[in-house]
């Protein structure tokens, strides 16, 4: 059974929670439109090929991504973490943040990958480069939008309208392509 206990908390079987509001997703929710940007940019550099992009582009690409996905790589874990980090001991909880932890990894790394290639670091001929930056970009799109699915899932019975209205109307204002 779920009651108000006064603003921000709900009483759930005994136990209390933080109700998720919109001012604990807009951190996360602005995160992801900023990768969402460089994924399209990323997504243009892939189309691009095999001409390369300019150098100017090159090297606001390759700082972009260090910004988001080397230097800071784990606001999505860290909100996700925040929020549900109590309820570990449920299994889906906690499947659901290590799937959420173990993209965020992935995607660091591979970010660092792509880095080195636009720094010129590293030469991929341009089918690998293309082959690395359309499974940069669309894994990202997926991963986001798992994580926004995974704070739906998990906090259901938490989640303030408003917090639920940006989650909702954010994914099913994209493509799911």
């Amino acid at each position: 059974m779920v009651e108000r206990e006064g603003y921000g908390e709900r009483m759930v079987s005994g136990r209390r929670w933080h109700v998720i509001d919109e001012i604990d997703l807009v951190r996360l929710v602005a995160d992801h439109a900023r990768l969402r940007v460089l994924c399209d940019r990323l997504e243009a550099c892939a189309d691009a090929l095999p001409d390369r992009v300019s150098e100017a582009e090159t090297d606001a690409l390759g700082r972009s991504l260090c910004a988001m996905m080397v230097r800071h790589p784990r606001p999505g874990t860290a909100a996700i973490d925040a929020l549900f980090a109590r309820d570990l001991d449920d299994p889906l909880t906690a499947a659901l943040l290590g799937r959420t932890r173990a993209w965020h990894l992935s995607a660091s790394i591979h970010a660092d990958d792509i880095a080195a290639a636009l720094s010129g670091n590293a030469t991929p001929c341009a089918e690998a480069f293309g082959y690395m930056l359309r499974g940069f970009f669309d894994g990202c799109r997926r991963g986001m939008d798992f994580t926004e699915l995974a704070i739906l899932a998990l906090g259901a019975g938490r989640l303030s309208w408003n917090a639920r209205a940006i989650l909702v109307d954010g994914l099913c204002g994209r493509d799911a392509g």
